[in-house]
């Protein structure tokens, strides 16, 4: 009886334990690492310069959460709103250095088991808002889906300086 009560603990603390991988790119630098939790992925996602590309949460096919995405000095988040059977919802926001917005806009993502193809797997759809960095409102776009593609289906622009 012991024995099967250490062994009952010995099972629990494996299975409850988080679990990390590195996946490296041909170069030897990381391009992932993933934390395994209950179900959920926390990963980071680096570029073959070892630069930090995005981090968050994956579970179920799909992100959940929180995207932080850092490109090139344009970092933005994209807030995980719903999910439906084959696709799940964000909103892509941005934010000069001041604070106040530059961009809010809806996308659509696939759901699919890598991360990497669901990230790029992203559409604009409904209705995309720029900000100018007086944080007044330049344009705003409403777009639909088509197939695999988004389309401008409306478009007005209220700052004449914008190109």
């Amino acid at each position: 009886m012991k024995k099967v009560i250490i062994y009952l603990i010995v099972i629990f603390l494996f299975s409850s334990c988080k679990r990390e991988e590195k996946i490296s790119f041909d170069n030897g630098k990381i391009k992932f690492i993933k934390s395994y939790n209950k179900g959920v992925i926390e990963f980071k996602r680096f570029d073959e310069e070892g630069s930090l590309l995005f981090y968050g949460k994956f579970k179920n096919n799909q992100l959940i959460d929180t995207l932080y995405v850092f490109n090139k000095g344009v970092d933005f988040i994209i807030k995980i709103d719903s999910s439906d059977n084959n696709y799940f919802y964000g909103t892509y926001i941005s934010k000069y250095s001041t604070g106040k917005n530059s961009k809010i806009s809806s996308l659509r993502f696939d759901k699919d088991s890598d991360i990497d193809s669901t990230i790029s797997s992203s559409l604009l759809f409904g209705k995309e808002i720029l900000f100018n960095v007086d944080g007044k409102l330049s344009r705003e776009r409403v777009y639909e889906i088509d197939g695999k593609k988004s389309e401008i289906i409306e478009e007005k622009i209220y700052d004449k300086n914008l190109k």
